[in-house]
């Protein structure tokens, strides 16, 4: 069994899709009900799932609640996976890479971008978070 993973994510949009789902009930209610066509067209979008195609993957939503610790801890396959890319016995191994938008300093730029620059990676990084939680 493989974790599903994503690629070709749109970190800023998903994450200004994600500021306003979880301020809309009515999104927020799709997500609930858990109907998977209804959810996957919204989220179509935004990723598209690596080596697996819409219909074999399932969506399963979760809403952060107060006091309630999430942890997702990852399949054991791919840790070691990665740890053997990037790090393998023989050989150099592969670059490991952060997502541009950790390269980008959110502060910097004219003052009357920073406003703008400071709320696009923060939408990115919302992105990458809730991907985070389910690659």
């Amino acid at each position: 069994m493989d974790m599903v993973k994503f690629k070709d994510v749109q970190f800023e949009a998903l994450g200004e899709f994600i500021r306003d789902l979880i301020k809309d009930p009515a999104k927020q209610a799709i997500f609930k009900s858990k109907d998977q066509e209804a959810m996957k067209d919204l989220l179509r979008g935004f990723m598209t799932p690596r080596d697996k195609t819409w219909e074999e993957i399932t969506i399963q939503p979760y809403f952060d609640e107060d006091l309630i610790v999430n942890i997702a801890f990852p399949f054991t396959g791919d840790v070691e996976q990665t740890i053997a890319t990037i790090a393998p016995a023989d050989g150099p191994g592969e670059d490991y890479t952060f997502p541009d938008h950790y390269k980008t300093d959110p502060n910097a730029g004219p003052p009357d971008q920073i406003k703008q620059n400071r709320l696009s990676a923060y939408h990115k990084r919302l992105g990458d978070y809730v991907m985070s939680r389910c690659k």
